[in-house]
């Protein structure tokens, strides 16, 4: 009989496999029982450290005069170059150019720069780099989470990282109640929550629960060497108020110059791994995204398109609506001579968009890695009735000697925030305030106090969805993501005071955020990871609106890239990649937009403005 075949062979074979894997597992046991007693006795626990940083860089402006970097600035192919390189698009971001170079030249000279060519490039150089590098520390230190972090139940499991110049082996310790008490051992400074262990965690909400790391310095032999080093404990809780499912962003590679694709990406925050929500097919830069509903599966999506190609097309720039409930979209043309049309919001209705008209702008080519210049010339704000495909000019915020930007309605539909800012000033010069205007009764402007008036620039206001509260954000000077740049909270009712939250870096911007549908979460783009990239960050807002300590987005492989713009949804819209990218592409007809002309007047108000640029 041959024995191969024998079934009591067979059977040999399967109880020797099972033989060797419960020898190996008991190995292992018994090995990773002799880690684990490694930490064992008494710890030194390790002074909590507050973080410190390096000096940011600032540059002498004086040393450049003169220099031969700058009089390449005349060469078409130089960094420092104002003009096109032979691989720029020459009428991308043209309108604005003339004006904002102007005010370059005019900041120039206050410095007293007088270099031919120079004038420009140093001006460039006015906001330093807002790169930051963190001190390292000098024990063992828990870096996220950090103390009374707050996360969402529905967050997928987040990361713990930490430092350490002394230890190489480690072990995580996490305690809940009295059901859970685990440790984990790791050689990286970086862990993540197992999946299972996080899940038991979410069972139970708003209860305490601590995290504390051990470190040892295990020697060649595999033993002790030295006393066990803590960390102090962290205390984090999970609160049982869950944030929306998803989060809609770009996804923007430096350096940050004019011409940029970037895709739009949507996250489930339940998962890793994020998915394309519509592709720029690296022709198009589609930027200032909205949607009217916070559920995202109904109401309405815009966003303004730029094709990055070729001037061919009669309509290079142009917005672009969808209605997500009836599944179909479309491209509009503005009734003015510019269309840029950035930084757009929807009426609490969904039925009206409102966004900046008559937009100059010019996005200057970046002098450090990480920072772009991008100023604007001229900007109003105007509305686009959906219903109607009527538009116009807001009264109250179409002045020639303003820049007004950054709109949002108030809950009611009966008003309007925005930001408003001299024209003619260096870009970083900027002070914006915050503005209201009535939108059914006298418009002018009234200035928001708290929000205005203080010394430092206020823009990109947002409602919560209850209208309780009003987020805003506020820097030195100018706008975009600035190193000072911070998120301030105050009432709905705009009566109360203004205050940062305590969500803010110091020593980093914390700029585009969005509002969860519940008003309990704000996701937010912060560079406090260096200063180069902004990754997402969620706080959560309690009802006396105070911001718990930020939690990172957990991210598995971080990209060498910022995520821009978020927004909050609580569903995917039923919209196909296909149905988007046919609506908005370049090569559609456009729907042409009518300018209403019985709006108080708003027709004489267009002549005006018309007159004076």
């Amino acid at each position: 009989m041959n024995i191969v075949n024998s079934k009591g062979f067979r059977w040999g074979i399967v109880a020797a496999l099972i033989l060797a894997v419960g020898a190996s597992w008991g190995i292992q046991s018994v090995n990773q029982k002799k880690i684990e007693n490694l930490f064992e006795g008494s710890c030194v626990i390790c002074p909590a450290e507050n973080a410190s940083y390096y000096e940011r860089v600032n540059y002498d402006l004086k040393d450049y005069v003169g220099s031969d970097i700058l009089k390449k600035s005349g060469d078409a192919n130089s960094a420092f170059s104002m003009g096109t390189r032979e691989d720029d698009v020459s009428w991308l971001d043209s309108e604005g150019r003339e004006a904002v170079e102007a005010a370059l030249k005019k900041r120039a000279e206050q410095e007293g720069a007088k270099e031919s060519g120079a004038d420009e490039a140093l001006t460039r150089l006015q906001s330093p780099t807002v790169y930051k590098d963190r001190k390292p520390s000098k024990s063992l230190q828990v870096l996220v989470p950090s103390e009374g972090a707050v996360y969402p139940p529905n967050l997928c499991a987040p990361h713990v990282e930490w430092e350490d110049p002394r230890n190489n082996l480690w072990q995580v310790r996490l305690q809940s109640g009295d059901e859970i008490n685990e440790s984990f051992i790791t050689e990286k400074k970086r862990w993540r929550i197992p999946m299972d262990l996080w899940e038991r965690l979410c069972e139970n909400t708003d209860r305490e629960s601590t995290l504390q790391i051990r470190g040892i310095v295990r020697d060649e032999r595999g033993e002790r060497a030295g006393d066990v080093q803590a960390s102090p404990e962290i205390h984090f809780w999970i609160s049982s108020d869950a944030a929306d499912d998803y989060i809609v962003y770009r996804l923007v590679e430096p350096p940050f110059s004019s011409f940029k694709t970037p895709n739009i990406f949507v996250r489930n925050i339940r998962e890793d791994e994020p998915k394309e929500f519509l592709s720029a097919q690296r022709q198009y830069c589609l930027n200032c995204h909205t949607f009217s509903s916070k559920q995202g599966d109904r109401g309405k999506l815009a966003m303004q398109v730029r094709n990055m190609v070729s001037s061919q097309y009669k309509l290079s720039v142009y917005v672009a609506v969808f209605d997500i409930d009836e599944g179909f979209g479309y491209k509009v043309q503005l009734p003015f001579e510019i269309q840029m049309s950035t930084y757009m919001a929807w009426s609490p209705d969904g039925e009206q968009l409102a966004y900046s008209a008559n937009q100059k702008v010019a996005a200057m080519k970046p002098i450090t890695y990480e920072t772009q210049l991008a100023g604007m010339a001229t900007s109003d704000l105007a509305i686009y009735d959906v219903p109607s495909n009527e538009t116009w000019l807001v009264p109250g915020a179409c002045d020639p000697n303003q820049l007004e930007v950054y709109p949002c309605w108030t809950p009611d539909k009966k008003s309007m925030l925005f930001a408003r800012g001299p024209v003619g000033l260096h870009p970083s010069q900027i002070k914006y305030d915050l503005y209201q205007i009535n939108l059914e009764g006298d418009p002018t402007p009234r200035p928001v106090e708290g929000a205005s008036d203080n010394g430092r620039s206020n823009y990109f206001p947002r409602y919560s969805p209850d209208g309780r509260w009003l987020s805003f954000c506020q820097c030195d000077g100018g706008d975009l993501i600035r190193s000072s740049s911070d998120l301030c909270l105050m009432a709905g009712d705009l009566l109360g005071p203004s205050r940062k939250l305590e969500c803010n870096a110091d020593w980093a911007a914390d700029s585009w955020h969005s509002w969860s549908s519940n008003s309990r979460w704000i996701v937010f783009a912060s560079k406090r990871g260096g200063g180069i990239y902004a990754y997402l960050y969620l706080t959560h807002i309690d009802e006396e609106g105070r911001a718990s300590p930020a939690v990172p987005l957990p991210i598995v492989d971080q990209p060498y890239a910022s995520y821009n713009i978020p927004e909050f949804i609580a569903h995917v819209p039923q919209l196909g990649q296909k149905e988007l990218f046919n609506a908005m592409r370049v090569e559609s007809p456009p729907k042409q937009a009518q300018l209403r002309s019985v709006h108080q007047g708003i027709s004489h108000v267009q002549e005006e403005k018309s007159e004076a640029r």
